[in-house]
């Protein structure tokens, strides 16, 4: 891609772009859509039946002991600040700001809703709400339909998986579900019982249909392997949350980079760059903020306190399947420039187009694809990453095929923009 604008200026640009009374209505939803996605984290959403380890599993990723075990916290968003405050919303609808986080000082408060800002450097990157309910499973149901709403990646914290929450899990879409992983905490306890191999065994065929992937972590032992003042790698390793939280934060990036392939496009094809119009003066408000959230979660009680549980002992957890690595390098670096120079050729013909132009451009589109799927079919060194990427080839080549029928300008650019998502996956594999 030309366009080597930082993203700082591409959302400037947009913002400006927001402003311009020459923009169409529908271009402005869209700008402003693009436009919220990226002006705030990566939305990560820990979702899951009670005492199912979400806790746990938010202080993994937080890197410190901070939420308690059962207790009757009440849904909690997590966010960047150079700072810790708290920010207490009530049942009856009040909200209160403090200077420093206190869990024990609610515990005997009607909290409806919780915003924790601290200065933990994964929030930079991802948001991370935990979502708590009573146990009734009216409240479940509709604790799951407000929080997708409101989610990017979604991890669903379980030891077996039931058919309960099963049941739950069908009313979460499909947009999500590609980008859903499934959790099963306390691993180490189902390892010491030796029903972990089972269970992921049994639940195979459901996590290739409604998750991206599966993950067994002993959170109890991610947790530990924080205290201190540096990590111990290889107990977060064995504990299996090494493995989630990269592939948690890699797909955040994938995500983020997708939307800014999406903008620059956008901004192309509209030509509102920041040379041609007035940046406004402050930030525009987020549609769906904490605010919002705190309002609507008003109404969700928190869960009873449970019993402590007996402690396990520590056990290794299996390391679980990863995305497989690129053995055939030379493959996917000439795949990778092919894209690079056909990307920006593609690019300077999407920043002009006009009558008759689009369905000449959608073709080249194709011919990429196709130019690809002929390399991709070629290769027969064995490597599970090039047959991996011939799918997502096919994929592509099905929705170009799409993009032909519909025509027009903007199937062209959302053509140029899969060549770009395509590209950005390879680079993506190869540095994995």
């Amino acid at each position: 891609m030309k366009d080597h604008s930082s993203d700082e200026t591409v959302i400037e640009r947009l913002q400006g772009a927001l402003i311009s009374e020459a923009m169409p209505k529908s271009a402005r939803q869209y700008a402003q859509h693009l436009l919220n996605r990226l002006s705030q984290p990566v939305r990560v959403s820990v979702l899951g039946a009670r005492r199912s380890g979400k806790s746990e599993l938010v202080n993994m990723f937080l890197g410190r002991r901070l939420m308690p075990k059962d207790s009757n916290l009440p849904t909690t968003e997590f966010v960047w600040g150079e700072h810790e405050t708290m920010t207490v919303t009530a049942a009856d609808g009040s909200i209160k700001e403090f200077d420093t986080i206190d869990l024990e000082s609610l515990a005997d408060q009607d909290v409806a809703f919780l915003k924790l800002e601290l200065p933990a450097e994964i929030l930079k990157r991802i948001n991370l709400l935990e979502v708590v309910t009573n146990g009734a499973l009216s409240e479940f149901e509709s604790a799951v339909d407000w929080a997708v709403r409101r989610t990017d990646i979604a991890l669903w914290c379980s030891q077996d998986f039931g058919e309960s929450e099963q049941t739950i899990w069908s009313r979460v879409p499909d947009s999500l579900k590609d980008h859903a992983f499934l959790v099963l905490t306390k691993a180490d306890v189902l390892s010491a019982k030796k029903v972990l191999s089972k269970h992921v065994a049994d639940l195979e065929s459901i996590v290739a249909e409604e998750f991206h992937s599966l993950f067994a972590v002993a959170t109890l032992q991610a947790v530990r392997a924080h205290e201190g003042d540096r990590v111990n790698e290889a107990k977060f390793h064995a504990s299996g949350g090494a493995a989630l939280a990269s592939e948690v934060l890699r797909h955040a990036e994938r995500g983020r980079r997708a939307d800014f392939d999406s903008a620059h496009m956008f901004l192309m094809r509209y030509r509102a760059n920041s040379a041609e119009t007035v940046r406004p003066h402050s930030k525009p408000r987020l549609v769906e903020d904490s605010d919002e959230r705190a309002a609507e979660a008003a109404s969700t009680p928190a869960p009873e306190p449970a019993p402590e549980p007996a402690p396990v002992p520590e056990t290794p957890v299996p390391d679980m399947p990863s995305a497989p690595k690129v053995e055939n390098v030379a493959l996917f670096t000439e795949a990778t420039r092919f894209l690079k120079r056909r990307g920006d050729s593609l690019c300077e013909a999407a920043n002009s187009l006009g009558e008759g132009k689009a369905k000449p451009l959608i073709e080249k589109c194709v011919d990429a694809v196709e130019h690809l799927v002929d390399l991709f079919s070629q290769d027969e060194s064995g490597c599970e990453a090039s047959d991996a990427f011939i799918d997502e080839l096919a994929e592509a080549s099905d929705m170009m095929v799409l993009m032909q029928v519909e025509d027009g300008d903007g199937p062209a650019a959302d053509a140029v923009t899969l060549l770009l998502q395509l590209r950005r996956d390879m680079e993506m594999q190869m540095a994995a």
